[in-house]
């Protein structure tokens, strides 16, 4: 690939853009100065190859220094004082006793008297000291007592929540919708169900928490946070709030131990530590506990859900309509469902959203890997197959019917072979025929989709903006720096591969970093934004470098710059070039710099606005036990151009282990006496372990959307929508019964067989 100056690209111009057989040339408006985008007939030496993780060593070596580890001489530990009531105020506090304890450096209020009390955990007070045992001493000694209010935890037993019957069906009547209701009584078959997920904490390997020290009134915070800059922003606004002096807060976080949403926020922890480290003039570190983590760090919302619908003869969805509620905390908000609806662009529908958040005095919902839509998927997916079912008709041939999708429709033809789908359902069938046979088997499948492809993260009036920096010195080191944070998704790797494509230079030679308020500002780790708005910013940067380089390297060779060619480590021309690291001799003892920038999104007609993906899962059933095992799962996935291989990979099984766990396993259990959790730790709180995991085949689809220089698109949350629902219609299968309520535990699996045995 050349470098050629970009002032020579016109600012229309012609992409093939797309996968295989679907390739197909369109136009877009190229931003004037940006990289010569990539398209489908880019060849690549890095992108997309098998290239180890930047910090994989780091990492596994231990030398990876997350907030947890961080420490300085004079440390001092924290920990705050939670409400052991649900709700209620503050009718007195009394800090004074604490104070005096040995050892205590500072004791600050997080409640002051009459402030509200909202759940089991909310915090009260804060202590730092040498030890946790001291501070722990320290808040047995802090007075607080409280005007206690009746109190729920349960959604279900809310003021406003919808009535279920012993079943587990919503008997509220369905409002009237003319047009729909013509629809579905036209329809040749039709079908309702009611489904409902429990809520599931976030369980990040990292608890959240921070460490603050101060210098001046300059403040440092080595966090473990999804959101370098929109924390500290929250910091310094916190500051100004508490009336604590601060000319600047640097926000450090190269190395988080994962977030999948609940880490956007300081919280209290972090204006709390914050604050200490003021009061008692020494560092200070406040991580959560595990059980805090659990109970006081948001969480992904219950959800209940009743959808019906109808097919006509040819099993073409035409009619749907659905009704939702969201099992949200305290705060009665963010508990919204989505669900699969590209199935249903020839369905009457319902005009008007029917969702409502339920309230309850617990631990606020906050966003956890695609909100709402594991939820709404598992509850749509299991509801479409048991449509089939009724219709007579394979689910896979359904959602063939319905789904107008090309990359998805080219998917499922490919997982079904992958996969062996049609053996498979074939064997289990027979399996399950046979008289007395305990351990059932049964075959699922579910869609998943995303729609991010990143922004360019400016403001209104155009100010601001994304961007990276890459940096070229003497010695031939090459930086590529981002102040976005990488929770473990492989940040720093795509910032190398870019890097090192655009260079003509192995990934290992770039030395890439992220994390630190210091460098070039980027975009919170949510929503699957990170890459794609990053991936083209750092292109820029190092497209820039090179321009400046291959001018050296031209001047040198005596050939003009549109000439010089970087490739295999070498820069120049088929006649006469350089090595990297002796082209890299002529820059000088001042590194060649480059700030990229993030243009925004093309004009012009994309291929795809967001992504597709399929998931195939096949499981046990023991009808003796009522234990689901899942024996196998095949994930099939697009994400824009496929820039680094292994965390892409890597992304699409976590979220397959994460759906085990949610289909499976996980579910927070609250005492209703007193609004506590019961099962706040890893004991009592069952996540999928070694023995959970099954075999699990990736497929990675690489297209080129013509959205940005590089194609990229959001990859995080996508295959989060379809791994619990997979599990669950293979489930359905096994038991010949459909299992609605996750987890899908066995005392559920069992009652549902008993019930069909009696049927």
């Amino acid at each position: 690939m050349t470098a050629p100056k970009n002032d020579s690209l016109p600012p229309e111009r012609e992409l093939k853009v797309g996968i295989g057989a679907l390739v197909e040339t369109r136009t877009f408006d190229v931003p004037d100065g940006d990289a010569p985008p990539w398209d489908a007939t880019t060849k690549f030496a890095v992108v997309g190859a098998d290239v180890d993780r930047q910090d994989g060593i780091a990492k596994a070596s231990g030398r990876a220094k997350y907030a947890y580890d961080i420490t300085f001489p004079g440390l001092l530990q924290a920990v705050i004082l939670r409400s052991k009531i649900a709700r209620g105020k503050v009718a007195t506090i009394d800090l004074e006793p604490a104070r005096g304890m040995p050892g205590v450096a500072a004791v600050i209020g997080l409640k002051d008297a009459g402030k509200k009390v909202r759940f089991v955990g909310d915090e009260i007070a804060a202590v730092c000291a040498p030890t946790i045992d001291q501070c722990r001493d320290a808040l047995e000694r802090i007075v607080v007592t409280y005007e206690q209010e009746p109190h729920t935890v349960d959604f279900l037993q809310s003021s406003d929540a919808p009535v279920v019957d012993d079943s587990g069906e919503l008997v509220d009547p369905w409002s009237e919708d003319g047009d729909l209701d013509k629809a579905l009584a036209a329809a040749t078959v039709a079908h309702t169900g009611t489904y409902r997920t429990e809520v599931q904490t976030h369980g990040s390997m990292e608890t959240h928490g921070a460490v603050a020290k101060w210098s001046g009134d300059d403040l440092d915070l080595w966090m473990s946070t999804q959101a370098t800059f929109g924390v500290r922003g929250e910091i310094a606004q916190a500051m100004r709030a508490a009336d604590v002096k601060c000319t600047g807060v640097t926000i450090h976080a190269e190395f988080v131990g994962g977030g999948f949403g609940s880490k956007f926020t300081a919280g209290a922890e972090g204006r709390a530590v914050a604050l200490l480290a003021r009061a008692a003039n020494a560092p200070v570190k406040l991580m959560l506990d595990r059980y805090e983590d659990h109970t006081c760090a948001g969480n992904r919302p219950a959800a209940l859900m009743q959808f019906r619908a109808g097919l006509d003869q040819d099993g073409v969805i035409t009619a749907w309509d659905q009704r939702t509620f969201g099992g949200c905390g305290h705060n009665g908000q963010g508990g919204g469902v989505a669900i699969p609806d590209h199935f249903l662009r020839k369905a009457a529908r319902r005009k008007d959203r029917m969702h409502k958040d339920l309230a309850t005095d617990a631990d606020p919902g906050r966003p956890m890997r695609a909100p709402g839509h594991p939820q709404g998927f598992f509850g749509a997916e299991l509801f479409l197959d048991e449509l089939a079912a009724a219709a007579g008709l394979d689910p896979l041939v359904l959602r063939q019917k319905n789904d107008p999708q090309a990359i998805r429709q080219q998917q499922y033809t490919l997982g079904a072979e992958r996969f062996g789908y049609a053996k498979a359902r074939a064997d289990a069938a027979a399996n399950n025929a046979q008289k007395g046979v305990r351990i059932l088997r049964g075959v699922g499948v579910a869609s998943a989709r995303w729609g991010n492809l990143g922004n360019d993260g400016r403001g209104r009036d155009g100010s601001g903006g994304h961007s990276a920096l890459c940096r070229i010195h003497q010695d031939g080191s090459v930086e590529a720096r981002s102040g976005a944070q990488d929770i473990g998704t492989g940040l720093k790797t795509v910032l190398a591969i870019l890097t090192a494509e655009e260079l003509g230079i192995r990934a290992e030679q770039v030395r890439a970093t992220a994390g630190h308020t210091s460098d070039p500002s980027g975009p919170a780790a949510g929503g699957s934004t990170t890459t794609p708005s990053l991936a083209p910013a750092i292109r820029h940067a190092a497209f820039l470098c090179r321009q400046q380089l291959a001018s050296k390297v031209a001047d040198h060779l005596g050939v003009a710059a549109t000439e010089v060619v970087f490739a295999d480590g070498k820069i120049g021309t088929a006649a006469k070039s350089l090595t990297f690291a002796d082209a890299c001799k002529l820059i000088g003892p001042n590194p060649l710099e480059a700030r990229g920038e993030r243009f925004p999104n093309y004009k012009g007609d994309p291929f795809e606005r967001g992504v597709c993906g399929l998931q195939f899962a096949e499981v046990e059933v023991d009808s003796w036990t009522g234990l689901v095992r899942v024996v196998r799962m095949l994930a099939i996935q697009d994400c824009g151009i496929v820039l680094a291989k292994k965390p892409a990979e890597s992304q699409v099984l976590g979220a397959m282990i994460q759906g085990i766990g949610f289909a499976l396993h996980e579910q927070r259990i609250m005492d209703r006496q007193s609004g506590r959790m019961l099962n706040g730790d890893f004991l009592r709180y069952k996540v999928p372990g070694a023995v959970d995991i099954p075999p699990m085949d990736v497929i990675m689809q690489s297209v080129a959307n013509g959205h940005t220089n590089c194609s990229a698109a959001g990859l995080g949350e996508a295959p989060s929508c379809a791994a619990a629902a997979s599990i669950a219609n293979a489930v359905f299968h096994a038991a010949s019964v459909p299992l609605r309520h996750l987890p899908i535990t066995p005392d559920k699996v069992l009652k549902a067989l008993s019930q069909r045995k009696a049927k």
